[in-house]
């Protein structure tokens, strides 16, 4: 049985540290959309969320682990909008819906499009985008790409998947930073395009 302890302002204690967490998560968040993840420190989260040090320590071990949150926070709400098109969009259509939903909700968040974007030049939160590069591969070779026929001998469909993802990643990270001139329809439909032509050539 797990003990809330005493309620303070009508909380349990474990109410006030997810509270706290919370707060910490959206401060780690806004600073995030201002001015990047590189730029953030553990006294700004601080400042931002209105808690001492202490209670950051409570909730977080380090400014790393905060990162990690915010990651796996992005992370589940991109897979549960992709969980949502496999389970509801026909085969043929699900590659556009999947990439068309990534996109857009990565547009909707200036915190998330900073995030995903940056995390590559920061091993810890690189290592979650390329597991989650991983796991969203198999997803997208096993119910989204619409293969025909029998796989040819010399082509690996999981890699050509996996080949297929890494680039749309790069190429929607280099037009979140304002590397390509296109509007998110066209990057959108691209997209689809080259991967539908890489079912096709698996």
């Amino acid at each position: 049985m797990v003990v809330e302890g005493r309620t303070y302002g009508g909380l349990s204690s474990r109410q006030r540290s997810q509270e706290r967490r919370e707060r910490l998560l959206d401060a780690a968040r806004t600073l995030i959309a201002e001015v990047g993840v590189a730029p953030l420190t553990v006294d700004l989260v601080c400042q931002r969320a209105k808690l001492s040090k202490r209670y950051f320590y409570t909730e977080f071990t380090t400014k790393d682990d905060l990162l990690d949150a915010c990651a796996e926070e992005l992370y589940g709400r991109l897979k549960a909008a992709m969980e949502d098109v496999l389970s509801t969009v026909a085969l043929p259509d699900r590659a556009h819906g999947v990439l068309k939903t990534v996109i857009h909700t990565l547009v909707a968040s200036a915190a998330d499009a900073r995030l995903y974007m940056e995390s590559p030049g920061f091993p810890r939160l690189r290592q979650l985008q390329q597991r989650e590069v991983g796991e969203f591969t198999e997803r997208i070779a096993a119910e989204a790409m619409p293969f025909e026929g029998s796989p040819k001998p010399s082509v690996d469909r999981l890699l050509a998947t996996r080949a297929m993802v890494t680039a749309a990643t790069e190429l929607i990270s280099a037009w979140l930073h304002g590397d390509i001139d296109t509007d998110e329809e066209t990057l959108v439909a691209t997209l689809t395009a080259i991967t539908l032509g890489a079912a096709g050539a698996a």
